[in-house]
């Protein structure tokens, strides 16, 4: 399957949630690769810190970021792998379409700490409408979305205001939402510096247990689809 973990908005948790998730599918024996679509390289740092310290087991990564040559390259790709996650860029852009076109799944993680998160989200779930319409015109496979709720605090208002929003979202573009939400916890910005996901770094049992959830959960949808 083709995974996309996109938002048009920066600073919401896309590249953590690619990461994290390539690594929980890998640890399953899935082979994975992820493809870095984001010109400010985060995830191929990433990658090239993983690799430095020889963190195991390798994950391959690739850059591709020419919007001409994308969808055919990430089908190439493809061919090697069970699992092709894409990092997209965050902003409406060329890429980011040719990356919805080509995914099977996509994953639409919203912070819950405030500013307008909530409501670019939606400008996505628009545009993800409108390819959902074009690819089941054109007879392709179907393309599923969830929203992911992240950065978020249980019992402070503010996320539990925006947690709501994203499930009235999730109804009104008869999208889904994960079940798990991705908890606002330092350790996912400590295993990125370190190439890591949080299953592999610290002790941090509550963060291990979310992404263990999200990536059961992402399984389910997969085998589900098929």
């Amino acid at each position: 399957m083709i995974v996309s973990s996109i938002n048009y908005k920066g600073g919401v948790g896309k590249s953590t949630t690619a990461q994290n998730l390539a690594v929980a599918l890998v640890h399953q024996g899935y082979k994975v690769c992820v493809v870095d679509a984001d010109n400010n390289r985060a995830t191929s740092s990433w990658s090239d810190k993983r690799d430095e310290n020889g963190v195991e087991p390798s994950i391959p990564c690739v850059s591709l970021t020419n919007p001409k040559s994308f969808a055919k390259q990430v089908r190439a790709q493809y061919e090697a792998y069970d699992v092709l996650i894409i990092d997209c860029p965050p902003a409406l852009s060329p890429i980011a379409v040719k990356a919805m076109y080509a995914s099977h799944f996509l994953i639409i993680p919203v912070s819950t700490t405030g500013g307008s998160d909530v409501w670019v989200t939606e400008q996505l779930l628009e545009k993800f409408r409108e390819i959902r319409e074009a690819k089941e015109d054109a007879g392709d496979d179907p393309l599923q979305a969830r929203l992911l709720v992240n950065m978020y605090r249980r019992n402070v208002t503010l996320h539990e205001l925006a947690a709501g929003i994203v499930d009235q979202l999730g109804d009104t573009y008869e999208v889904g939402v994960f079940d798990v939400k991705l908890g606002n916890r330092v350790v996912y910005g400590e295993a990125n510096v370190s190439g890591m996901g949080v299953i592999e770094y610290g002790n941090d049992r509550k963060a291990k247990v979310e992404v263990n959830r999200l990536t059961k959960e992402l399984i389910a949808m997969a085998t589900v689809e098929q």
